[in-house]
């Protein structure tokens, strides 16, 4: 008999590479705002509800009694944020909160999908152990739900990854997708080159939660790629992957943007206790770049 794993936020995009990557042996339960993307399926359920209500996502975990929870879904718009901080604190704090004590009550692990937003960014890159210093209302929004679900009580699993990238269906923004459509029409992008990170590939990153929920290892995870890099040199490298002109990339700084709302500079996230605890292998991104090209089918 297969184990259940309930998947909020599943249309976005890491929750479809978690159906991916848990559908074959598992039975999943995604909740959404959407209906989404997943049609007839003997093993795939989503039920379409807002999160924001407790009774009826708690009335819904207690029929499904599945065996874990990967919580998702999250209020991602950051300059937006900085208007709309009830939202973002409902969606990113007090979810979090609330689907952490239900796991408490009824004995369900947790992996919660945090951010590297949860530090300042002025001295990046970061280990677990380092201090968080949240900038920004969408920052301290996320660091509010990470510090509720770690005092919960439950079984729980912290997953921090940064600047996600990959590949889905009918999604909002996708970094990866946006690039590819403007230079493949020969359109000129403008990207910063002074935020630094490593950026995590979703498709590896579903198999980390698989790892993490079968080795029961609840604790505080970073996972990216192997080496930091601006956004402007994660650009180009995808560009050289996807054979097209790096000339129209064009490098700016972040206070040219004008954004309302922090963003982190110097950030990345060390992975080393990934590599050492789980034994799990921290690939270059040009490796995951590779990776998603394949999985993109692309000639």
């Amino acid at each position: 008999m297969n184990k259940r794993v309930m998947v909020t936020g599943i249309n976005g995009l890491l929750g479809q590479n978690i159906v991916q990557e848990f559908s074959r042996d598992h039975d999943i339960y995604g909740v959404d705002l959407t209906p989404g993307i997943f049609g007839a399926s003997n093993n795939i359920h989503v039920k379409q509800l807002d999160l924001n209500d407790t009774k009826v996502l708690e009335e819904h975990i207690r029929q499904v009694r599945p065996d874990s929870i990967i919580h998702t879904a999250a209020y991602t718009n950051v300059d937006r944020a900085e208007e709309d901080q009830d939202i973002a604190f409902s969606l990113n704090g007090q979810v979090p909160a609330s689907i952490a004590r239900m796991c408490m009550d009824i004995d369900i692990p947790l992996v919660h999908i945090s951010t590297d937003y949860v530090f300042s960014g002025d001295s990046g890159p970061y280990r677990e152990t380092d201090a968080c210093d949240a900038r920004g209302k969408y920052s301290l929004s996320k660091l509010a739900g990470e510090k509720a679900v770690l005092e919960s009580g439950a079984e729980v699993a912290v997953i921090r990854p940064n600047v996600m990238y990959g590949h889905g269906e009918n999604l909002r923004s996708s970094f990866v997708d946006w690039l590819l459509t403007e230079l493949r029409n020969e359109r000129s992008v403008r990207i910063v080159d002074d935020q630094y990170n490593n950026p995590t590939y979703a498709r590896r990153l579903a198999f980390v939660i698989r790892m993490v929920i079968e080795q029961k290892a609840w604790d505080i995870w970073h996972f990216g790629s192997k080496e930091i890099v601006s956004r402007y040199t994660f650009a180009l490298k995808i560009a050289d992957t996807f054979g097209l002109s790096s000339a129209l990339i064009n490098a700016i700084s972040t206070v040219d943007l004008n954004q309302k709302a922090p963003r982190p500079l110097r950030s990345g996230l060390i992975c080393e206790k990934l590599k050492k605890e789980l034994n799990f292998p921290i690939m270059s991104i040009d490796a995951e770049l590779a990776l998603l090209k394949e999985e993109m089918n692309v000639a």
